[in-house]
């Protein structure tokens, strides 16, 4: 086996047949993209084509330098091929890098570097890193062909902060790891935000690869990472195309944005004298902050009033500031947001800046160009008023919102076009549970489905609401929750147990009064499910939609235990 394996792999770097795959990295600050990682695999249906199968056999061979190599070259001339533009990322291992240089010099690498593009060789991290001098000129006289670098796989394996400090490459790519848990682990933004932090005052730039949806590219332009990579922003392909739009985000359930509280304010220029910049403050007393706008209006910076006044203030002020310009006196890091950010995401930004306080400003763009200015004290008033809000129309006993705001959420996604599926919850044989067991009971069940979609759907759903009674619905923007569905239908039958009283958990149910008056047993109360979906080709209204809902939740009530009903798929399933 081993032999013809040999003969195969021998054959395929002779013909050369290794595919190249290209992936784009997403600038989302600039709507670009800044270039293209080259993923190499062997043949279709062949052992070779898994890039892990490839590589291993390779470096077991002791002929990873020569494939290496082989990948290299024929990614550089595909790229070219296709007139790309853009960074090429190409993989090298730090052994196979120091080997070609050492035997064939750094001008072989010169003919790597894209027409018209900039080459970015990224350190892979099979075997441990060994920086020692020969790996740092190689570096250095790379560099200085213009060739910049990225350490793969950051946080994990052989990539440490060590192999960081001493590269100083000039991109990081995170380990798949931080983008899997940024959903389940909240310390897990928090560790992203620290090291594009670090990464900054280092002089590396962050890549996070591996986003796989909307809620994760989302979050990760809310963290303000520079750079993005995964299949939610492109798949590999042989011929990238490129992106003219961002990628999808979520829809936002929240109905205020940015764009409600963005007033229209006077720009100033970076070439603008500090004289005439103190002249126009104290000429005008109602300026509290000025944005500094290039001539294509890109944002640059912002002056505030209060901090040029204070500049001023001292015996020297004047002396000291009078031969500066606005670009040697502005913030050159403020708050800058788009005009669809919600005011709850501004909010969380404006508590993690570092200017804080109500009489905080921040920059409003609109497809990266300056649209107006803000202030904190704006947004915390405002997502005071909509929490105020919620709560007027929120159901007093589980605290979850109710159908005006349902009626909203759904409003905005159909005018969105934007697929959902609508599910309906509600409680078998809940009333002679409650006229039996009593009230105080009948409203602990009610907790315990609230706390149950809480626990088990947040992750998945766009929209948790109480109706009022038994009856809930949950809308999902997103494939995947039928498996968080069904287990939260387990837990619920595990749980409603303590509810009951033994002689009904014996007897299986309760005798009592049905709606006739009339005296026969009811089993002990399921969880029922009905779901039925949305699209921009079905133009259901949402009364039509309802109505749907409704007969899909009575066909998982025709079984007395707890059911999921899919209505698309005709399909029920019941919790063993």
């Amino acid at each position: 086996m081993r032999a013809q394996l040999q003969l195969e792999f021998n054959d395929l770097i002779r013909q050369q047949s290794i595919n190249t795959a290209f992936q784009t990295i997403w600038d989302h600050n600039n709507n670009q993209a800044l270039g293209y990682e080259a993923l190499s695999r062997g043949p279709t249906n062949s052992y070779f084509h898994s890039p892990l199968a490839l590589f291993e056999f390779a470096r077991q061979s002791s002929q990873q330098h020569e494939l290496e190599l082989l990948c290299a070259q024929l990614a550089s001339q595909r790229f070219d091929k296709q007139n790309i533009r853009g960074h090429l990322f190409i993989n090298f291992s730090p052994d196979t890098l120091l080997y070609i240089y050492q035997q064939k010099g750094d001008l072989y690498f010169k003919q790597l570097i894209p027409a018209n593009g900039q080459l970015v060789i990224e350190l892979t991290e099979h075997l441990p890193i060994c920086v020692d001098e020969a790996l740092l000129e190689c570096v250095s006289d790379l560099r200085k062909l213009t060739i910049s670098f990225a350490l793969d796989d950051f946080g994990a394996g052989y990539a440490g902060i060590k192999t960081w400090l001493q590269l100083s490459p000039e991109y990081l790519k995170l380990d798949c790891f931080f983008c899997e848990q940024l959903l389940e682990n909240g310390k897990v933004g928090t560790a992203i935000t620290a090291m594009v932090n670090l990464a900054e005052q280092i002089g590396s730039q962050v890549i996070v690869e591996c986003i796989e949806n909307a809620e994760q590219y989302q979050q990760l332009v809310n963290l303000d990472i520079p750079y993005l990579q995964g299949f939610h922003i492109a798949r590999p392909t042989s011929k990238p195309k490129q992106r003219e739009t961002a990628p999808a985000t979520p829809i936002n359930s929240e109905p205020y944005t940015a764009l409600s509280l963005a007033t229209i304010a006077s720009t100033v220029v970076p070439e603008l004298s500090s004289k005439e910049l103190l002249k126009t403050m104290l000429e005008d007393k109602s300026i509290h902050s000025l944005p500094v706008v290039n001539k294509h209006q890109q944002v640059l910076g912002l002056l505030k009033r209060e901090e040029l006044l204070s500049r001023y203030s001292g015996p020297y002020g004047h002396s000291l500031n009078q031969r500066k310009t606005v670009a040697d006196l502005m913030d050159t890091k403020p708050l800058i947001v788009d005009v669809n950010t919600s005011l709850s995401e501004i909010g969380r930004k404006l508590s993690q800046h570092t200017v804080s306080g109500l009489d905080a400003s921040f920059i409003v763009t609109q497809d990266n160009h300056y649209y107006g200015i803000g202030l904190a004290v704006d947004v915390m008033r405002k997502l005071s008023d909509y929490k105020l809000q919620l709560a007027r129309y929120a159901n007093p006993l589980t605290a979850l919102p109710g159908n005006v705001p349902l009626q909203r959420s759904l409003n905005n996604l159909i005018a969105a076009n934007q697929s959902f599926d609508l599910a309906y919850f509600d409680l078998n044989n809940f009333k002679p549970f409650n006229d039996i067991c009593g009230y105080e009971r009948g409203d602990r069940m009610i907790k315990l489905v609230a706390e149950l979609l809480r626990l088990h759907l947040c992750r998945h759903a766009h929209f948790i609401g109480h109706l009022g009674g038994d009856d809930f619905i949950v809308i999902f923007t997103r494939q995947g929750w039928q498996p968080s569905v069904l287990q939260l239908l387990n837990q619920f039958d595990s749980r409603r147990e303590p509810l009951y009283r033994q002689k009904d958990l014996d007897a299986g149910g309760i005798v009592a009064k049905d709606r006739e008056g009339q005296q026969r047993f009811f089993h002990l109360t399921g969880l029922a499910v009905g779901v039925t979906r949305w699209t921009s080709a079905t133009q259901l209204s949402i009364q039509e939609l309802s109505e749907r809902a409704s007969l899909a939740k009575k066909q998982a009530k025709k079984n007395h235990w707890s059911t999921l009903y899919v209505q698309e798929s005709d399909k029920r399933e019941r919790v063993e």
